[in-house]
């Protein structure tokens, strides 16, 4: 039982790693996994910040991140959730560069940790390998390109409609009212996420749950009406 149980916690991981490095052979994989290690976190443990992060590819395995920073205060504020099963330092890791905001634990985490020192061999001999990674890097910068402008042009009940709907397709489960987001955040945290007051969130979720588009008791969220929310996107 323990040995395919190991069995298969390693083929996870050689999932995984092909999922994001599609032109790494057999033997490559292997080599990065035999000098590799899997870190787990608990929820609100720091991952990643300017000290750690060009040390080696962190490639996230199971569970949630937040990315932000903290605040002079100590409070620290979410801007974005992380749970696609890739790297999540690439960049930093490729440039050698410090990032200056910080991954933290959401809930139970797993990280595949590539030493840099092995990447950085791999990443160098290879072609093809820095082709997988500039792919990785593009669609990213893609992505942000598209958040920028819908951020620029859009107006505080249509971003918190997007929002809602992006959480729906990334952590939404079937329910009998329509589909039950995962991700446990609260009105604090959305009101973080766009940089606006807990009052003027209040308020906007309040409306929706008039239109009957949404139901929101504490940290559990139901979408009830995904066409709204893509009727309020679609405008822009």
């Amino acid at each position: 039982m323990v040995n395919n149980s190991l069995n298969q916690i390693y083929e996870y991981k050689i999932r995984v790693l092909r999922s994001s490095f599609k032109t790494l052979s057999n033997d490559k994989i292997n080599y990065i996994l035999d000098h590799s290690f899997i870190r787990k976190y608990q929820k609100g443990d720091l991952i990643l910040n300017k000290e750690n992060c060009s040390e080696g590819v962190f490639i996230l395995l199971d569970g949630i991140i937040q990315i932000g920073y903290l605040s002079p205060l100590g409070r620290f504020h979410a801007f974005n959730y992380f749970s696609e099963k890739s790297p999540i330092n690439l960049l930093a890791c490729i440039n050698q560069q410090a990032i200056d905001y910080d991954y933290y634990a959401f809930n139970q985490v797993r990280i595949l940790h590539i030493p840099a020192s092995i990447f950085q061999k791999e990443i160098s001999n290879n072609n093809d390998l820095k082709q997988d990674a500039l792919d990785i890097l593009s669609l990213r910068m893609q992505h942000l390109l598209q958040q920028v402008k819908f951020l620029q042009v859009a107006n505080l009940h249509q971003k918190i409609c997007k929002i809602l709907l992006d959480l729906s397709h990334q952590y939404g489960a079937e329910h009998a009212l329509g589909a039950e987001i995962r991700l446990k955040i609260s009105q604090h945290d959305l009101a973080d996420l766009l940089s606006a007051s807990r009052q003027t969130i209040n308020k906007e979720i309040k409306n929706l749950m008039a239109l009957d588009v949404l139901y929101w008791q504490y940290e559990n969220i139901i979408i009830k009406n995904h066409d709204y929310l893509k009727k309020q996107i679609y405008w822009i």
